[in-house]
């Protein structure tokens, strides 16, 4: 999602202000006060990237019907199975292998080694690491442009602050499914996304069930579930509208598991459903966490566009790329869908979309000589939920 880059700045020197008192703290500065979430200055994405299976598309926006890629690029030739890949807010690319991580700065023209911007090598300092590298189920960005990892080889999720080098450590590593914690049980991590306040969700998996947890800025207390069942999650802000829009809405979306409604008194509850849902925010859980809206669709990845009032997804069951009005209608139909060009084999599973803009607007990598690295904190969410004191 696109992030205003005054919060960015208030975030930043906050934590200039930590730094300089001596204080030490786990996760990123404290933001005091209720600090409100200015409009978003930036303009709309210019491109719209897709990835299957290791294949990525770029499409310029706005989207049209019968649109087709700029640019066609093999993400990682010769890796085993299809990398990580994350977009940055400035528009930077990371894709990580079992082993490292490759950024690159836009434009993104290629993928060659020839281009890679900055090369680093996993290492525990990092992730976990074990015989066979790390397993890196998801990447993703957050609005400030720190780049999170989440590791199903010690189900484990940990942080890399900008300005990222060869020297960069995790500053944070959060557990999960450790016994006795609120995550207990739902140790396979699945996905990650972030809100407009740097809120990280994750949407993990027990046994037989899943549940969206979310971990508040500055990420110092324990995961608490939302209660639903939501993959591909994305939020809307009202911040992200233009200011001639007339509904400026604040939503979740996502690909929802469970029912529509709560059942009459003395009816039994109705048989869940798998379906791309929407959430009125702040969600109501004494009303019910059911969706307002929702479409008989699954879909595998989805990204929304305030600007242009479209989000985007990508069809689990052939990778079709479509355009929904946004805010989602009941039983919403697509206003128009572009048909996967990876193939059978390519366009059906492992998918991603992001909305990027054409040029980088920041700088996110160190000089190799005049490397920072920030220290680590470990955050075992089972016995701690406060920051450190001085």
């Amino acid at each position: 999602m696109k992030f205003s880059a005054v919060f960015a700045a208030i975030v930043g020197i906050g934590a200039a202000v930590v730094a300089i008192s001596g204080c030490a703290s786990v996760g990123p500065a404290p933001i005091s006060g209720g600090v409100p979430v200015p409009p978003n200055p930036t303009p709309p994405a210019n491109w719209l990237y897709v990835d299957h299976l290791g294949t990525f598309y770029a499409y310029r926006l706005p989207l049209a019907a019968g649109a087709k890629p700029v640019r066609t690029l093999a993400e990682w030739p010769g890796i085993a199975g299809a990398p990580a890949i994350a977009v940055g807010p400035y528009g930077e690319v990371a894709l990580a292998s079992t082993e490292s991580i490759r950024i690159f700065e836009p434009p993104i023209v290629s993928f060659a080694p020839s281009h890679v911007k900055l090369s680093i090598k996993l290492t525990p300092a990092i992730t976990e690491v074990g015989p066979y590298g790390a397993d890196l189920v998801d990447m993703e960005y957050d609005p400030n442009d720190n780049l999170w990892l989440l590791n199903n080889l010690g189900h484990e999720i940990s942080e890399l602050r900008p300005p990222l080098s060869k020297k960069s450590i995790a500053a944070v590593r959060i557990a999960f499914g450790q016994p006795g914690s609120k995550t207990a049980g739902f140790s396979t991590l699945m996905e990650a996304r972030f809100d407009v306040n740097a809120a990280l969700y994750v949407y993990a998996r027990a046994t037989t069930i899943a549940r969206l947890f979310k971990v508040s800025f500055p990420y110092a207390k324990q995961p608490s579930s939302l209660g639903i069942d939501l993959a591909q999650p994305d939020f809307v802000d009202p911040s992200q509208y233009l200011p001639t829009a007339s509904n400026p809405a604040s939503l979740l979306l996502g690909q929802y598991t469970g029912a529509l409604r709560s059942p009459s008194p003395g009816s039994p509850p109705s048989p869940p459903v798998n379906v791309m849902g929407q959430f009125d925010e702040p969600l109501q859980p004494v009303r019910g966490l059911f969706p307002n809206a929702h479409s008989n669709t699954i879909v595998s990845a989805l990204a929304a566009d305030p600007p242009r009032l479209l989000f985007y997804t990508l069809a689990l069951a052939d990778g079709s790329l479509s355009a929904y009005t946004l805010p989602m209608q009941p039983l919403a139909k697509p206003k128009f869908s572009i048909g996967c060009l990876a193939g059978a084999s390519g366009c059906a599973a492992h998918d991603h979309l992001f909305l990027a803009p054409a040029t980088s607007h920041g700088t996110t990598i160190a000089g190799t000589d005049a490397a920072r690295t920030t220290p680590s904190a470990t955050l075992p969410m089972s016995s701690r939920s406060k920051p450190e004191r001085p």
